[in-house]
């Protein structure tokens, strides 16, 4: 574990006479911080390589000095984004950089569909989620919590299994066949509820009938006295995420159920990052 002292140090070691003081005086722009662009230039590079390798060869992969990507590389040791191997003296990303790289995803994620979840809320005043896969289980990234008193309250960053959340089901029935077939055969079904799904087969034709209507229903499967509907979040045509509302099953009518579905339909849940336009010949 590295020490916030630790860490102090590493920052003290890395600032040299590549960064400035007075970016923020009245009129000046600030300039990049030559030693930042160089930690930077390493994590890329050591990313597009792919596999541990000796300094030497990121030196050459650089254009970095010896000695600088050595400070470098000792730098980011410390802080916890690279490790060296110790028999072999290579080096290579940890999975701290991985952590980064999932939370930037998941705040582009949120940004795109916070309108839609407002929209949500102000129509239906009842909790609404967004939820991404990982592995077998729906992670809680984003909630916003019905005013009501009798509402069903879940804190960001919980997560639930799957096969038993209608987060879940909306994202894996539009994955791939090969994945949402390795992924049912590698999820053990556990009962949450009397009404929990606890059969491969019938999980399969909840998932097809998913994938046919847009919609997936959680009713008292994953907690007693919760109904869930939700709705797959695409990104350039590949699911990336699932919005859902969360109503108490004493309020929930299926006349609620089908006006929640049509709000579904009615949104633009289908995303396209930024990219540019090829000129034209």
């Amino acid at each position: 574990m590295t020490l916030p002292e630790d860490q102090d140090i590493a920052l003290a070691a890395l600032s040299d006479s590549d960064g400035t003081d007075d970016a923020t005086a009245p009129g000046r722009e600030a300039a990049p911080i030559g030693v930042l662009v160089k930690a930077f230039r390493v994590l890329e590079t050591m990313a597009d390589m792919g596999e541990p390798a000796p300094l030497r060869d990121i030196a050459r992969a650089t254009d970095l000095p010896k000695g600088t990507l050595f400070r470098v590389l000792q730098t980011l040791c410390t802080l916890g984004y690279i490790s060296q191997i110790e028999k072999s003296g290579f080096y290579h990303l940890t999975t701290k950089v991985t952590y980064l790289g999932r939370n930037a995803r998941q705040e582009d994620i949120k940004m795109l569909v916070l309108p839609h979840m407002k929209a949500l809320h102000q129509q239906f005043n009842e909790t609404i989620n967004l939820g991404v896969l990982e592995g077998t289980f729906v992670y809680y990234i984003a909630v916003l919590e019905a005013r009501r008193a009798l509402s069903w309250r879940v804190p960001a960053g919980t997560r639930d299994q799957f096969y038993c959340t209608a987060l879940g089901r909306a994202i894996v029935a539009f994955l791939s066949p090969a994945q949402r077939e390795a992924l049912v055969a590698h999820t053990t079904l556990k009962s949450r509820t009397a009404h929990t799904v606890m059969s491969r087969q019938e999980l399969e034709a909840i998932l097809d009938k998913t994938a046919r209507t847009g919609t997936a229903f959680d009713i008292e499967e994953n907690d007693d006295g919760v109904v869930c509907i939700g709705a797959p979040v695409f990104l350039d045509d590949r699911v990336v995420a699932s919005i859902s509302v969360s109503i108490p099953s004493s309020r929930f009518t299926p006349a609620l159920g089908e006006e929640v579905q049509q709000a579904f339909r009615d949104l633009d849940l289908r995303f396209r990052t930024n990219r540019p336009t090829p000129a034209e010949d």
